[in-house]
């Protein structure tokens, strides 16, 4: 039986390029370099890949034990950069004089974003994301344990053994986590706007 052959790499292979295939083009423009696109790019990228492996009960089945970690990795970033985002338009906002947090401690950014919150959102809102931001903090919280197999100090990054993770079910719970991080950032950025055209008068 002949064997298939490999795709290997070819002298003047360029990575990043524009093709004849225009419609396929990826387009990275002023609109679409700020937080709202990238975050929205991680999240979009892990619900188009859980969608893809878990359209068969079947099909990919030894492929959802591989992806688990790329598409949990995709989904706490996405957090992150809405938190970052939540915490910087309302720290304008509200005349709060601190920078853009620098770390990936995503309880220390709830931390940060949670009282910016309680102006527009319920106690019971806050309490029920602050669940999911929680587990999100105990199982990575640094941002590194679904990125790499080992710490920094040589110990695994997924202590636990059998550990299992529902991606449709993640998916699901990040689709409401999801709703209402986009409408608390969209809305800060609506009374940031407001106030800023109040003050240009």
């Amino acid at each position: 039986m002949e064997e298939e052959e490999l795709p290997w790499p070819q002298k003047g292979d360029q990575l990043f390029q524009a093709g004849d295939d225009w419609w396929l083009s990826a387009y990275i423009q002023p609109w679409n370099k700020d937080f709202h696109a990238y975050a929205s790019g991680y999240k979009q990228a892990a619900d188009i890949v859980v969608e893809h492996v878990t359209a068969s009960d079947i099909a990919h089945r030894s492929t959802r034990d591989y992806v688990v970690f790329p598409v949990v990795f995709l989904y706490r970033h996405y957090a992150e950069l809405r938190l970052k985002e939540i915490i910087m338009v309302g720290n304008r906002l509200y005349g709060i004089p601190q920078g853009l947090p620098q770390h990936h401690r995503i309880d220390e950014l709830w931390g940060q974003a949670r009282p910016i919150l309680t102006e527009t959102s319920s106690k019971d809102d806050l309490n029920t994301v602050e669940k999911c931001i929680a587990e999100f903090s105990q199982m990575d919280p640094g941002s590194e344990s679904f990125r790499y197999p080992i710490t920094r100090d040589g110990k695994l990054s997924i202590p636990q053994d059998n550990l299992v993770i529902s991606l449709r079910h993640l998916r699901d719970v990040m689709t409401r986590l999801g709703s209402f991080l986009d409408a608390s950032s969209d809305h800060l950025i609506i009374l940031y706007e407001e106030q800023k055209s109040v003050e240009g008068y």
